[in-house]
C-alpha cells in the first residue's frame, strides 16, 4: 500500500506532526528516524544535503510512496508577514500563500542579495529527489525568522509547526 511521505530535517519539527497523527517510531537499518501510521510515513533526515539525498533515496527505494510533502522552518526577507505564515514553494494551491524559495547549504548573513522571499536548507534537494520519483509533492515552508535576529528556540519551532498542521492537513 502506498503511503504519504512527509520529510523534516530535525525531530523538533517532526514531534507536533508525530503528535498529531499518532505515528510510531518504526525499527529500521537505516541511521534515520522515521515514524508511521497505516497512511503516513514521516522521516527525519537531517539538515545537509547529503543526509537529505541518502534519506530520500532509502525512501523511494524501500517504500511505494503516493505523495510527499516537505515541512520545515523558512527564514523570510519580508518583515511585515508575520511568523508562522505558510507559504508553499513549489505549486499554487487554494487557500495557500506562494512564494519563492532559496535553497542555502551555509546560512546567509542577510538578505541584500537574495532574490527569493524566502530562503531555507533543503527545498532544492527535496525537490530534485521527488522528480526522480513522484509527481505529486508539496514543498510547505513556515516562516520563523527575517534573519535580523537568532535562530527561533525549539520551543518556537515546535508552536510554529503545531500551528500550521491546522492549514496544510486537508492536503493529505
Amino acid at each position: 500500500m502506498s503511503k504519504i511521505l512527509i520529510h523534516t530535517t530535525s525531530i523538533i519539527e517532526a514531534n507536533p506532526i508525530i503528535d498529531f497523527f499518532n505515528l510510531k517510531e518504526l525499527e529500521n537499518s537505516d541511521q534515520n528516524k522515521i515514524y508511521s501510521n497505516d497512511d503516513i510515513l514521516l522521516i527525519i533526515s537531517g539538515v545537509s544535503k547529503d543526509l537529505i539525498v541518502k534519506s530520500l533515496d532509502y525512501i523511494f527505494k524501500n517504500y511505494s510512496i503516493s505523495k510527499a510533502f516537505d515541512l520545515s522552518i523558512a527564514s523570510c526577507s519580508d518583515g511585515s508577514i508575520a511568523l508562522g505564515t505558510l507559504f508553499c514553494t513549489n505549486r499554487f494551491i487554494g487557500g495557500l500563500n506562494f512564494a519563492n524559495i532559496t535553497t542555502v547549504e551555509k546560512p546567509l548573513e542577510t538578505d541584500e542579495n537574495l532574490e527569493t522571499l524566502l530562503v531555507d536548507k533543503q527545498a532544492l534537494f527535496f525537490s530534485q529527489k521527488c522528480k526522480e520519483n513522484i509527481k505529486d509533492f508539496y514543498i510547505l515552508k513556515i516562516v520563523s525568522d527575517y534573519f535580523d535576529e537568532k535562530e527561533p528556540t525549539n520551543e518556537k519551532i515546535f508552536e510554529l509547526i503545531n500551528n500550521s498542521i491546522s492549514k496544510w492537513k486537508n492536503l493529505i
